[in-house]
């Protein structure tokens, strides 16, 4: 049954996601680090918040994505050493952007209007894009060097 759910699904589906899922990580770092820079504006907080959340969906999306996709995959020794590393960062992650909209979230709500950024959750979102970036990083290898996914 979860296999015919699983095969509704592309199995391009994992990097259709997974591109929006860097994208918002690293605007989640860019907000945060505009909130430390501009510390008058209350805007880059809520909005350093905002993303941070968006970040925590989009990585479960794409960690779901991921399994769909390796589910079709032809998966050699090589890539699987490569497959497990990639999961394991992309899991890591995942909990650094928790930790971060937590800490976020827990000074907006001690603060109100007046939070400004968070700079432990600033700390963990800056290693959430390394990790993120890591993982993308090691996810090329293996669809570039090791032809995983390529059909043809």
């Amino acid at each position: 049954m979860v296999s015919a759910i699983i095969h509704l699904f592309p199995a391009t589906i994992h990097p259709m996601v997974v591109h929006f899922t860097i994208a918002i990580i690293y605007l989640a770092g860019l907000a945060g680090l505009a909130g430390l820079i501009f510390r008058r504006d209350n805007m880059y907080p809520r909005v350093f918040l905002i993303l941070l959340a968006f970040s925590i969906l989009a990585t479960l999306a794409a960690g779901v994505a991921g399994v769909i996709s390796e589910s079709y995959a032809h998966i050699t020794p090589t890539v699987a050493k490569i497959l497990a590393t990639h999961k394991k960062y992309g899991e890591f992650t995942g909990v650094l952007v928790v930790i971060g909209f937590v800490l976020q979230a827990w000074k907006w709500w001690n603060k109100g209007e007046d939070a400004k950024v968070s700079l432990p959750a600033f700390f963990f979102t800056v290693v959430a894009v390394i990790m993120v970036s890591l993982t993308g990083h090691l996810g090329g290898m293996m669809v570039y060097h090791h032809a995983l996914g390529v059909t043809g």
